[in-house]
């Protein structure tokens, strides 16, 4: 498809003048990518010249049969359009090896040049060039206002192909350029009933294809002895190109040919099939030769040869489901609907052209209904049904989280390679990987997930996108954050502790505290620019606007301060929440209002209220931290001002339980539930079970998942969108399994209650969960396992007060969500990242009550002891174990101890106290192990104060060695 390239869009380039301005991420390829390109040819099919557009240079080489490849051409450095005949290929692959990586292929053609006879076909009809056939038939006209518009006037000789017989006016003198250029536009046009007004009416003869039965197979042309020089090697050189008639700008064949002075040669050019609309067709034909005009052509005969429609379908429907998948990729962003703009006029041709052809295609129907925003229904769509015996809600969660999972596997099994990328550009990836956190702490795949990620955030590092805490590239205030900072920041919920992750995030709240984040001349602060990198910070007057989109990037300083108190990160925020109230206004309407952007510099406003603007759901993360670690009312009125503009429904992008935090259920739960009873799955839904108990609430919300999942399903995995437009939305999943939205791409306050990990592997999808009302002091777990077998889960907590809890769990026999008969009380210690066991029976709904008994220490105020990746280092018979002060205070002495699979010390060494890292900076000591030999398997290092101080967590203290 000639509207696409490879490799994708390298705006890191290396090439001269592609990156030295304005600065954006790579998007749409790989950090490897265009290196080589796979193509496959059909079985049976041969080709043996390949035409090829583009900048790339390199090799074309061939193979079959897992055979070594064979060379068959090397293409030269600073070629644009090359025709090369090859040795003949049928079927296998070819490869084409770019030297230049980001220089791209535009448009490559294979085809098989014979001597064979144009085909019978089931239908022929015959059109004859004459150049002073007036072209202005009516079905015409829009061709030749097409290239009036793209031709310059020398290149604007255009000619009528008709059928014998068919009326026509002479044109004139003035009707052909005086100085034409040799290029000839010819146009057949569709039927021959669109003669323009003054000409006499057609009786008793008719000729044309509209509503033409069969399908075009090709177009035959006979071209005429040319009276001209030769230009190459006695030839005259011409290039044809036929015209999409649905689409003009879109070429069906474009193919070079020579012909001898005075030598007649009739040409067959076998297009792809089409089932033709109404469309007239335009070909084109330019020549090397000086001399070349439309009198050159006059003669010619055109055959078009049609085939059986029943064969002709098959390539019309695949090419143009092609199109239309392919041309929808470039606005899955926009999700734009007008056809002045002809990004979606192209595609809502390719779709309309496919659906009349084929009404049922399942996928085009399906794209149809995404792109149409389900305006005219959905397509029918059967649901799973629970087994019996099975609560319905239970089943519903289950198979909704079975489509989040399906959903990352197919990423991670066909688009993530070695490098870490997934070929939507590191930038784009980063968002997309946004999505895994969340599935991992509802318990599926920890691990996978853990490691596709931390493959990713590698491999930001590795293409040197960082430096100094920020962007390596100055670029948009939503790009710096999607250039790796969400990476690090993603990272820290799968790896709470990993000294690595903390420290880089570190590395970004200082970046932000002495180079962006900044006191105004009024003393606000603000963001200072809207257009920055590491390396430099553009601060001229147009790029000191605190936009709502420069609020996600706060999202290290959200993690840093709920780590370890941080109180630079939580200066940024309150500082940043401080100001933004601060430039609160009075609308025209009486009521309170903030303003969408703020000009650092002078404090002015512009863009309206925030409420209308983008992304002002974001900025709302920072008036709840702020809230959350201040306690001070005044932060709410930021929420309140959003809830009264948009309804309660409006703070659905804050991760935690906000309506039973902020006890506002009397005043809000009415207008949720009302929302929810009118249909509107989503937020109000889970709202509404929360305030009423009532899980069809659930069950329609999952409903709806599973839908809208199943039916997009091709489209965010085959279908090739830009990987941070595909997604398998899990958020009111995390509401419902972990008590909030852990994370989702821009939400970036931790907002979950507990996390899962199973003992086996799967169960995390056969075990329901809910947790009801959660809130930092008290929580309700309810779940229901439809396997056969008992499964056992880690349920961590993480937004709840640490200190000493009460569980007491049983069995609800009737569902009403209460335990009947004999319940189970325990004891333990909660807080942010603690762990406890909980037993999941088969065939059972289970409640787990948990309600705060005495609060302790927060555990953000402590020290911390931290090991992790590559911290531990095998120097021969010796371990070098670097340890790191993660916490709110200094450490006091602490202890490393190896330790063998048993859990035998087998050596252990000091480690000095060492201060908090307070100005951001790390804090290390480096300690040193012996290590014997033989066999070390399941051996550990452990870390600890001496003293056995609680720490901030126990989940950095320990390391397993490698071997």
């Amino acid at each position: 498809i000639a509207e696409t390239t490879w490799p994708g869009v390298y705006n890191r380039s290396r090439l001269p003048g592609r990156n030295d301005y304005f600065q954006l991420p790579d998007w749409n390829t790989y950090v490897e990518g265009g290196q080589q390109l796979d193509l496959t040819l059909p079985p049976g099919e041969t080709v043996n010249r390949v035409e090829l557009r583009g900048a790339a240079y390199g090799t074309l080489s061939a193979s079959a049969d897992g055979q070594p490849a064979t060379t068959l051409l090397q293409r030269p450095q600073g070629v644009v359009r090359s025709v090369d005949p090859i040795p003949a290929q049928t079927g296998g692959v070819l490869h084409f090896r770019n030297t230049a990586q980001e220089t791209p292929i535009q448009e490559i053609w294979a085809y098989q040049v014979s001597d064979a006879p144009e085909p019978a076909g089931t239908v022929r009809q015959r059109y004859v060039i004459d150049s002073q056939a007036l072209p202005d038939y009516l079905n015409v006209a829009a061709l030749r206002q097409y290239i009036d518009g793209r031709y310059p006037a020398a290149e604007r000789s255009t000619v009528m192909a008709l059928p014998k017989g068919a009326g026509s006016r002479r044109r004139g003198a003035t009707t052909l350029p005086a100085h034409p250029l040799p290029i000839v536009h010819v146009l057949i046009p569709s039927g021959v009933g669109d003669a323009p007004a003054a000409q006499p009416l057609i009786r008793s003869w008719a000729y044309s294809w509209e509503n033409m039965h069969d399908g075009l197979d090709g177009v035959a042309i006979d071209l005429p002895a040319l009276d001209l020089p030769a230009t190459h090697d006695g030839l005259i050189p011409l290039n044809i190109r036929i015209k999409d008639p649905i689409w003009p700008a879109r070429d069906m064949i474009d193919v070079s040919v020579s012909v001898r002075p005075g030598e007649k040669r009739t040409l067959w050019l076998d297009l792809r099939d089409r089932i033709l609309t109404a469309d007239s067709l335009w070909l084109s034909i330019a020549s090397a030769a000086p001399g070349f005009n439309a009198a050159s052509l006059d003669g010619a005969e055109i055959r078009m040869v049609f085939k059986d429609r029943e064969e002709a379908t098959k390539e019309h429907v695949a090419d143009r489901f092609n199109q239309a998948r392919d041309n929808w990729g470039f606005l899955v962003e926009e999700h734009t609907t007008s056809k002045r703009q002809r990004l979606y006029a192209r595609v809502y041709a390719d779709l309309t052209d496919l659906l009349r052809v084929d009404p049922d295609h399942e996928l085009g129907r399906l794209y149809w209904n995404y792109i149409s925003y389900n305006s005219q229904g959905r397509p029918p769509f059967t649901a799973p049904t629970a087994p019996k015996g099975v609560p319905a809600w239970a089943f519903a969660q289950t198979e909704d989280l079975k489509y989040v999972r399906r959903f990352v596997d197919w990423w991670i099994d066909h688009r993530q390679i070695a490098y870490g990328d997934f070929g939507g550009g590191i930038s784009d990836d980063s968002d997309l990987t946004q999505q895994w956190p969340g599935l991992a702490l509802m318990g599926v795949q920890p691990d996978r997930l853990n490691a596709s990620l931390t493959a990713l955030s590698d491999a930001v590092y590795r293409n040197g996108m960082f430096s100094n805490g920020l962007s390596t590239i100055e670029t948009d205030e939503l790009h710096a954050y999607e250039e790796g900072i969400n990476t690090n920041s993603a990272m820290l919920y799968l790896n709470w502790g990993d000294p690595l992750t903390v420290e880089r995030l570190m590395e970004t709240v200082k970046a932000f505290d002495e180079r962006i984040i900044l006191r105004n001349p009024q003393g606000h602060l603000l963001f200072s620019s809207n257009w920055y990198g590491g390396n430099k910070v553009y601060r001229e007057p147009n790029w000191q606007w605190q936009k709502p989109y420069s609020f996600p990037a706060l999202h290290p300083a959200f993690l840093i301060g709920q780590y370890n108190a941080d109180a630079t990160s939580r200066a940024l925020v309150t500082g940043l929440a401080d100001s933004y109230l601060a430039h609160a206004y009075t609308d025209d309407k009486g009521r309170w209002a903030l303003p969408n952007e703020i000009h650092w510099a002078t404090g002015k406003t512009r863009g309206g209220e925030l409420n209308s603007g983008s992304g002002g759901g974001d900025v709302m993360h920072t008036f709840w931290a702020a809230w959350r670690w201040s306690g001070d009312a005044r932060y709410l009125k930021a929420l309140d001002y959003r809830v009264e503009r948009g309804g309660p429904g409006a703070l659905a992008n804050l991760g935690e339980n906000v309506v039973e935090v902020l006890g506002r259920g009397e005043e809000w739960n009415p207008r949720l539930i009302a929302d929810a009873d009118a249909g509107n799955t989503g937020f109000s839904s889970l709202m509404a079970w929360q305030a009423t108990g009532d899980k069809r609430y659930l069950q329609a919300l999952h409903a709806d998942g599973i839908q809208a999942k199943a039916q997009r399903e091709y489209m965010n995995t085959e279908g090739h969108w830009w990987s941070d437009r595909v997604e398998a939305p899990s958020e009111f999943l995390q509401r419902a399994r972990l008590g909030g939205i852990a994370l989702k791409r821009n939400q970036s306050w931790p907002g979950h209650t507990v996390s899962w990990r199973f003992a086996q592997p799967d169960a995390a999808e056969q075990v329901a969960l809910l947790v009801h009302a959660p809130s930092p002091d008290r929580f309700k777990v309810i779940a229901y396992n439809l396997g056969t077998r008992a499964v056992e889960a880690d349920m961590s907590t993480w937004n709840v007060t640490a200190g000493q809890w009460r569980m007491t769990s049983g069995v609800d026999r009737d569902g009403d969500d209460t335990i009947d008969g004999k319940a189970t009380t325990r004891d333990l210690t909660l807080e942010r990242s603690a762990s406890t066991t909980l037993r999941f029976a088969p065939g059972q709904s289970q409640v787990f009550e948990f309600a705060l008994v005495q609060a302790g220490t927060p555990v953000e105020q402590r020290a911390d002891l931290g090991i992790g990746r590559g911290d531990v280092r095998v120097d021969g018979q010796q371990l070098h174990v670097t340890v790191h002060s993660l916490g709110h205070v200094a450490t006091g002495v602490g202890v490393a101890v190896l330790e063998d699979a048993k859990g035998r010390e087998r050596a252990r060494a000091d480690i000095p106290a060492l201060g908090a890292p307070t100005d951001l900076l790390p804090k290390t000591a480096t300690v040193r192990l012996p290590l014997s030999a033989g066999n070390r398997s399941g051996w550990r290092v452990r870390v600890m104060q001496a003293d056995g101080a609680a720490e901030v967590t126990q989940r950095n203290n320990v390391v397993t060695l490698d071997r």
